[in-house]
């Protein structure tokens, strides 16, 4: 937490300098379409439990088996024209949603009142952009951004054969996130990126005691103490639009 206290004081910083240069710079502000594919744990396989059944996931799967995903963002930034290029400090949020496999939906369907847990990534980046004008329209970019990353897990629940009634709720914790990117404006107002998002490595545990009928499942699950880790990341084509 202190290296994502330290973060947000440093963007304050940077940004209230921008501000009081606001004459040398020039304001921009985009809005973002994100088309995400996992990478990584968060897309690695569920591994069956002991009852052979890949449902309830527990905190041992939660985070892993995404599929791709679609997201939202948000940026501000400031254009510096350094006589060979421009530079651009940003403030950039991103909201990244996830599903997990269709085989296991469709468990969580045929399970009596059963809910998937589905991934959501929220990260806010400080980083910088380089751009180089080639001519009116195409105008290559490259980035770099680093900052906090808050990633949630929803609720599963549901019944099944081997494990009876089971409701689980998660909480994972915050990580420092980065991402690289690499794409082109195509006149003033529309680009698109290849961006690699490395949001670190999340430790889950559940929120709040589990909740089953299965008393092998609650032993098993309360016997292994050690901390469940998922290293998240992803891969994302984002489209920008630029105002």
């Amino acid at each position: 937490m202190n290296k994502i206290k330290s973060l947000c004081l440093l963007a304050a910083f940077v940004f209230a300098g921008f501000g009081a240069n606001a004459q040398l710079t020039h304001l921009e502000q985009s809005i973002y379409l994100n088309f995400n594919l996992p990478t990584g744990q968060f897309n690695d396989d569920v591994v069956l439990n002991a009852a052979n059944q890949s449902i309830p996931m527990t905190r041992f799967n939660a985070g892993k088996s995404a599929v791709f995903g679609f997201g939202l963002g948000y940026r501000v930034s400031y254009r510096f024209d350094v006589g060979f290029g421009e530079v651009s400090p940003y403030l950039h949020g991103d909201f990244q949603w996830n599903r997990i496999k269709s085989d296991l939906r469709e468990d969580y369907m045929n399970a009596s009142d059963g809910s998937c847990p589905n991934y959501f990534n929220v990260p806010i980046y400080l980083g910088v952009n380089y751009r180089y004008q080639l001519d009116d329209i195409f105008t290559p970019f490259a980035e770099f951004g680093i900052g906090p990353d808050f990633f949630f897990i929803t609720k599963e629940s549901g019944s099944s054969v081997n494990s009876g009634t089971f409701k689980l709720r998660y909480q994972a914790t915050t990580n420092v996130a980065f991402q690289l990117g690499l794409g082109c404006y195509f006149g003033q107002h529309v680009s698109a990126s290849l961006h690699y998002n490395g949001y670190g490595k999340h430790a889950i545990k559940y929120s709040g005691s589990p909740e089953m009928d299965n008393v092998a499942l609650v032993a098993t699950e309360a016997s292994v103490t050690e901390t469940q880790t998922r290293s998240i990341g992803m891969m994302s084509l984002r489209i920008g639009f630029h105002f």
